[in-house]
């Protein structure tokens, strides 16, 4: 039997997130049609229920690196932007330590401890390893599927910038970059949680909208003055 399921997709960001998730969910034998929309973060698929489960559907979108929420629950969602807001916060601090510590000019004034590379080697493997893991969640399976993405540009990005500065801590001990790939997650992430949180007033906005619609329809009937008032619900 043909039905028809929207649900919620975590952690796409752009227009190939949302092109490698409708081919993955179209390639589920039983599904005809899938259609995702990265305003919303929603996906709505037609499928043969015979066939098709919402584990399948699952699967499928956990197979190119996002996840699929079919029971859209407020509180976690309020915990993701929590959670995203923490890592954007750290992130941005222990950047601007880095920076304050490496950065020409500004190392005069920092403290010694902020100079040492071994020290700004253990800061940034903390937000490219922690704050950073959900790029590398994301861009991981896409590769594999032989499709590139923005986490894809940010794990490419960050990790030639910490892999040479860590090359250069440990066998050179000349001029690091981790100011760099620190700060590039940091600035990425406290855009998602904006983007996350404008998206998640608006959303709150058009429910209330909604709710301010008429329950009644007055009806004027043929040519009398006679009105009929008739209840309705919305779908």
């Amino acid at each position: 039997m043909e039905k028809q399921i929207s649900f919620q997709i975590k952690g796409m960001h752009c227009a190939s997130c949302v092109y490698t998730t409708e081919k993955a969910l179209k390639k589920i034998g039983g599904v005809s049609e899938a259609v995702v929309n990265l305003s919303t973060n929603k996906a709505t698929v037609s499928y043969d229920s015979h066939r098709v489960t919402e584990k399948k559907l699952a699967e499928a979108v956990s197979s190119v690196g996002y996840q699929a929420v079919f029971h859209d629950q407020q509180a976690s969602r309020d915990n993701e932007l929590k959670k995203l807001k923490t890592k954007a916060v750290i992130s941005l601090v222990i950047g601007g330590l880095i920076l304050w510590g490496s950065f020409p000019g500004l190392l005069n004034t920092a403290p010694t401890v902020l100079k040492d590379l071994f020290v700004q080697f253990l800061l940034a493997s903390i937000i490219q390893f922690w704050a950073g893991l959900e790029f590398y969640q994301a861009a991981i399976p896409a590769l594999r599927h032989g499709k590139a993405n923005m986490d894809s540009l940010v794990v490419i990005g960050t990790t030639v910038a910490y892999g040479y500065s860590a090359y250069t801590t440990f066998i050179s001990g000349s001029m690091s970059y981790f100011d760099v790939s620190t700060l590039i997650i940091a600035f990425v992430l406290l855009g998602r949680y904006l983007e996350a949180k404008a998206k998640l007033s608006t959303s709150e906005a058009i429910k209330k909208l909604i709710q301010l619609q008429a329950k009644e329809a007055t009806v004027l009937v043929s040519e009398s003055d006679e009105r009929i008032n008739k209840q309705y619900e919305r779908n």
